[in-house]
């Protein structure tokens, strides 16, 4: 018997499903990001989750709760929590049946319409590089109130080397920053 489904974890499977679909496989730092932009997309209530500034990007640290727990029923490969954020995780693949029924229920009609939003905002950024440049950009943007390009490039400086150096072209960082402003114009 499968585990319960809440708001939360029928969200981020849905979302982590598309994942798969998109060619990119299921890891904690993918579900991090997920999490991360479901709550930006108004899932805030079902996770309630803080996300700091990490080596990955913002990072909630408590996403791995959530992996564990759904381990055996909807992932595998999650047994103890002591994975490596880029270590794969296998989705079991008749569950996404449960998960979308859960979803369709007329009363969660506002949470598959935020999970709606998510994946059309993840279309072409599931790969690590683009959820973690994404995810940087706009905790950037809303938490640190940098509207400019040169903004966010001398946040991401002052960030880490890592960010430094992995987001130095200016194009990333203007293809991140019009679909943010695309689809989260207003969630700020």
């Amino acid at each position: 018997e499968r585990v319960k489904l809440t708001p939360a974890r029928a969200m981020l499977l849905s979302v982590l499903y598309e994942l798969v679909r998109n060619g990119e496989f299921v890891s904690e730092f993918s579900s991090e990001k997920i999490a991360y932009f479901l709550q930006r997309f108004g899932a805030k209530e079902a996770f309630k989750l803080e996300f700091e500034p990490n080596f990955y990007g913002p990072y909630s640290g408590k996403v791995k709760h959530v992996l564990y727990y759904l381990n055996g029923s909807y992932i595998m490969g999650y047994s103890s929590k002591d994975k490596k954020p880029f270590e794969e995780l296998g989705l079991i693949l008749d569950a996404e049946l449960e998960v979308n029924e859960f979803l369709d229920k007329p009363e969660n009609a506002n949470l598959k319409n935020t999970v709606e939003k998510t994946k059309s905002f993840l279309t072409g950024f599931y790969s690590p590089f683009g959820l973690e440049l994404l995810s940087t950009i706009d905790f950037i943007i809303s938490e640190k109130d940098a509207k400019t390009t040169e903004a966010i490039t001398r946040e991401l400086e002052n960030w880490s080397d890592r960010k430094k150096t992995l987001f130095t072209n200016q194009k990333f960082i203007q293809i991140a920053v019009k679909n943010i402003e695309l689809h989260l114009r207003d969630m700020s």
